[in-house]
């Protein structure tokens, strides 16, 4: 099998104070215990879902709301009223992002998150009537992980609505929060596209074919906008201070790193650290940068044929793996990544107040590794 892809994971307590991201955790479980109560009144069911949430939650590595808390920290948001801000802000992002990951889960009919069963996979057999098949414990698993994310969704909205802010900056900070939703679900929408098309391709010819451009724009969007941009823009809005004009750069040149590094840790990272069957985005058919450069190669020929399939073996995987090696696309990928990390450690040195903490977070995702 090739090489595992090993990166160091973010370094977040050397540039974030540690008791701000242990805030949010802290407010991560008891906003689920509440709601986990509250639901047990509707439905025994409901309550379920929400205590499977309270542990996934806390599962979390908290990159985004450590990003917000540095940004902030940063531009000195130190009055209470500011700091309380930031916390909720940071609470509300990873809400964001948790809800993605669950639709992520039911859109790839994934039934494994971090290296364990997720809540398609705990919730389906739980609720499904007794002697249901396992496609029909499926189907219930990702109906509920469609509510779930929706709740969880509706947690970020209600976190921005009961903030002790200045109206202006509400609705600011609201109007970052649309964007970021258009930008993920466009990248998603392409995502999902991508690889639809690249499995129906008559093989013998590219027509059609997702270009690299095109992959590398989803790739921003998909995961630049919640991932890099939100929380910085969140902790500057409650700060007070306007966004650097180089901000919007390093953010999409950083997003475009994160994602790059799910790339390839999707495919070759360690499967113990990535938490993720290593053959998975392959049977999703997933048309990623790697897939992009590799279709340009004489390996495509022997690759094509088995991406999308959903019967795929880890035999079959890693030969598929050794072939995306040998077409040189991990290498070209890597090589996007580096190049996309100076850009962003370039940027972050011009960001005047910004350049200490926005290097620090350049250095955390350049030793990244699940």
């Amino acid at each position: 099998m090739p090489e595992a892809l090993r990166v160091a994971s973010p370094r977040i307590a050397e540039f974030v104070d540690g008791e701000g991201v242990a805030d949010v955790r802290r407010r991560l479980s008891e906003i689920t215990t509440t709601q986990g109560a509250q639901a047990a009144g509707y439905s025994p069911e409901l309550g379920r879902v929400w205590d499977v949430l309270r542990e996934s939650l806390s599962e979390g590595k908290l990159v985004r709301p450590a990003i917000l808390l540095a940004v902030a920290d940063a531009v000195e948001a130190h009055e209470p009223w500011q700091r309380e801000a930031a916390i909720e802000l940071a609470v509300a992002v990873e809400m964001l992002h948790h809800a993605f990951l669950l639709h992520d889960d039911v859109i790839d009919h994934d039934t494994v998150r971090r290296g364990r069963p997720n809540l398609i996979a705990r919730i389906g057999p739980e609720l499904a009537a007794r002697g249901a098949t396992a496609q029909q414990q499926q189907a219930v698993g990702e109906a509920a992980g469609i509510l779930a994310g929706d709740l969880v969704l509706s947690q970020a909205h209600e976190r921005l609505a009961r903030l002790d802010v200045p109206h202006a900056t509400r609705l600011r900070l609201l109007d970052v929060l649309q964007e970021t939703l258009q930008h993920s679900v466009a990248g998603e929408l392409a995502d999902v596209g991508y690889a639809a098309r690249s499995q129906r391709l008559d093989r013998a010819s590219a027509a059609g074919r997702p270009t690299l451009d095109d992959v590398l724009a989803m790739s921003q969007s998909k995961t630049g906008a919640y991932t890099v941009r939100l929380p910085m823009l969140w902790a500057l809005l409650v700060a007070g201070v306007e966004p650097p004009a180089e901000l919007e750069d390093f953010c999409q040149a950083l997003g475009l790193a994160f994602q790059l590094q799910d790339d390839l840790l999707g495919l070759f990272g360690d499967p113990a650290l990535v938490g993720k069957d290593p053959v998975s985005d392959l049977r999703e058919g997933k048309f990623t940068a790697v897939m992009a450069y590799a279709s340009l190669s004489e390996q495509w020929a022997e690759i094509e044929p088995d991406l999308g399939r959903e019967d795929l073996g880890l035999d079959d995987g890693v030969r598929i793996l050794a072939l995306l090696e040998a077409s040189g696309a991990r290498t070209a990928v890597e090589r996007d990544l580096a190049d996309a990390l100076a850009r962003a450690h370039g940027l972050a040195a011009d960001s005047g107040r910004l350049a200490g903490v926005l290097d620090a977070i350049v250095l955390a995702l350049t030793e990244r590794r699940s």
